[in-house]
This record gives C-alpha cells, structure tokens and sequence, in this order.
C-alpha cells in the first residue's frame, strides 16, 4: 500500500524539525566549550608564563610554550574534541532513524537498508574526521598570545582580549562556534540529502517534493521551486544552471539551493508525484 502524501511529509516535517535541532544544539555545544576553554586559558595558561610586574615578559620560555602548547592541545583534544566528536556522531545516528520511518512506507529491504547505512556510516566519519583534522583553533589562541608576549602587554589586558577570541562578543562568534559554524554547520544538512540520494536510488524513486518554507533570506532558485514536485532529470539539469549562493562543482542532489540552503528534496513515487501534478513527465530513470 502506497504512502500518502500528507503522511510523508509530516515525517519530512519532523526529520527538519530535527536538522534544525541539530544545528542548534551544535552552537549550543561550542558555546559551553568555549566558556571552558576560556577558565583554562585564564586560569591555567597564563598563569603558567613568565610574569614580571603584572606584564608578561618576552623571554625564550614563554615563547616556547606558545610555540609548542601541548597542554593547550592536550585540553582542545580531550575536551573541546571529545565532546564535539561525540555530537556529531550522535546527530547523525538520530538522522539515520529520522530518514528511515520516511523511506521504509517504500518497503526497502533489510539489505539495501543495511549496505546504504555502511556507505552513509564511512561519509560521516569523513565529514566527522575533517573537522578535527586541524589546529586552527590552536593557532588562533597561540598568535594572539605571541603577539601579547612580544608586547609585553599587562595580564589583565591579555586576560580581557583572550576571552573576547575564545568567546566572541556582540555579533561576533568565538573561536570554537566561528569554526565549526563555517565548517561543521552544513554537514547536517548534506548528510541527510546523501541520504535521501541513496535511497531514492535503490527504491527507484525518481520524483521529489522540493520542500521546505520560505523566509527572508530566500533565495529566488529555491522560491520559485519550493512545494514543486520535479522528476530526476530536471532536478538534474539544476547543476548546469548559474545563481546567486550556487555552490562552485557542487552536486544539486546535497547542495540543493547552495549555502546554507536549508530546503529538501522529499522522494517519492511516479505515483504519488502525479498525484500533486498530473501533468508531470514520467523520469527515464523509472526502468
């Protein structure tokens, strides 16, 4: 028995509600990790330097500890890290269940299920090992702290100018949220669309619902597509085409709209496509 359509986009509506959640959560997440970084950084790795009459002095020492933070690393690995690898990997597990209750109204099989959730497991450790392959939070911290090292500048203004890095201020993120909102903030959203592509593929699905509400910032690719059901290859052409946001080499089936584009492609049948446009074209990929 087929799903109806109402039935499947209120799960669609749920899973989005979940994306949004996610990524929520993730800034959440980085904020409190930011404020522990920054009782370390205050409270353990200033005080460690060499001080002289409340400035802190540029000698050999101090610049060797910046130059080579290992307890700095040490703590970004062990708890700013940890917790951010677990997140993630979190998210993504409750994604995987999301995007099942949708496609199993189509019936896959335990393996095609099966072998779509191992591919789907080595891409988020990808996305996953991408963000933690890097010290760019490290070297954020270490040249502001040289910089202040060479100046000899007083505890308290190092103090002050370091939590401003770590924490940001008014319209501005900290270190940790600037960087994975630049980084890590999407991988969400493109994990669930890698989902939906396989399996749209393996149950032959070749229609989709472009879904998703409209708000200010809109762009007008996705306005003009949005509640509009398209068969595959005219989802396809969509990569020949040039727009405002368009991801350069990107793939319309994850990038959809472009940055930060937070709209779905909703798979179905040829019927239940026909069901919202009768007149749609039957895909040459139903074979």
């Amino acid at each position: 028995m087929l799903p109806t359509i109402t039935e499947l986009k209120k799960i669609a509506r749920q899973r989005s509600a979940l994306l949004r959640a996610s990524e929520k959560g993730l800034l959440e997440r980085t904020a409190t990790l930011e404020r522990k970084l920054n009782t370390y950084i205050l409270n353990t790795l200033i005080p460690s330097l060499d001080i002289r009459n409340n400035r802190i002095t540029n000698t050999n020492r101090n610049l060797k500890i910046i130059n080579n933070p290992a307890s700095l690393k040490t703590f970004i690995k062990n708890v700013v890290n940890a917790d951010l690898y677990k997140y993630y990997n979190n998210q993504f597990n409750r994604l995987n269940d999301a995007t099942s209750l949708y496609y199993d109204r189509f019936a896959p099989t335990k393996a095609a299920t099966e072998k779509i959730y191992n591919r789907a497991s080595t891409i988020s450790s990808g996305y996953v090992d991408e963000l933690f392959d890097n010290n760019d939070i490290v070297r954020q911290v270490q040249n502001s702290i040289r910089a202040n090292i060479i100046a000899e500048a007083r505890v308290s203004d190092v103090k002050s100018l370091m939590t401003e890095v770590i924490k940001g201020r008014q319209n501005k993120f900290g270190a940790i949220t600037s960087f994975h909102y630049k980084n890590g903030f999407d991988s969400f959203q493109k994990y669930s669309r890698g989902l939906d592509e396989q399996f749209s593929k393996t149950l032959k699905l070749n229609y989709a619902i472009y879904a998703g509400g409209e708000i200010k910032t809109t762009r007008p690719f996705c306005e003009e597509r949005a509640g509009n059901v398209y068969n595959r290859e005219t989802i396809l052409e969509w990569n020949d085409l040039e727009w405002s946001g368009k991801i350069p080499d990107g793939n319309i089936l994850t990038d959809l709209g472009g940055y930060n584009c937070r709209h779905d492609l909703d798979w179905i049948s040829f019927e239940l496509a026909k069901r919202i446009d009768p007149d749609i074209e039957k895909s040459k990929f139903d074979k």
